[in-house]
């Protein structure tokens, strides 16, 4: 069984080490981080225009949804909710494709220790604010191999 203060903590660690490798990308030149907040059903609530979450309702399950930010050239993006503690992230798969897609997203509640559920079961998603950080890999890339 999974202590939930460790849980917790190395949730925190990740968020932290997160911004704190985005806060090292802010500094090399031409990084160009952008950064949006959005409410839990994918709205814009701040932030810059340049980024665009796309929302992908299931059409099987009532309260399942999937998020998944529009492509926007030289740009990767990383999302992350407002409250990490209570949230598991799960990732998508396209119809007809073997490998889950990292683009595609929703969080979950976690679940209970101990609770058996069926397969096909399909936890709703959890309403949770979040936020989504683009950022330029190719200057990180000019950045450690000395070419820029």
């Amino acid at each position: 069984m999974t202590d939930p203060i460790s849980v917790v903590s190395g949730g925190v660690g990740i968020a932290q080490g997160l911004m704190q490798f985005l806060g090292y990308i802010r500094g090399i030149a031409g990084s160009s981080i952008i950064s949006a907040h959005f409410k839990w059903d994918g709205t814009r609530n701040e932030g810059s225009d340049k980024i665009e979450v796309e929302k992908h309702p299931s059409k099987a399950e009532n309260g399942v949804w999937w998020f998944s930010v529009k492509e926007q050239a030289d740009y990767v993006f990383t999302r992350m909710p407002v409250i990490e503690s209570c949230a598991h992230e799960l990732v998508g798969q396209v119809a007809n494709e073997k490998n889950p897609d990292a683009r595609y997203w929703r969080w979950v509640a976690q679940e209970r220790q101990g609770v058996i559920v069926g397969g096909q079961h399909q936890p709703p998603n959890l309403k949770v604010d979040f936020i989504v950080i683009g950022y330029r890999p190719k200057a990180l890339i000019k950045h450690f191999s000395g070419t820029g």
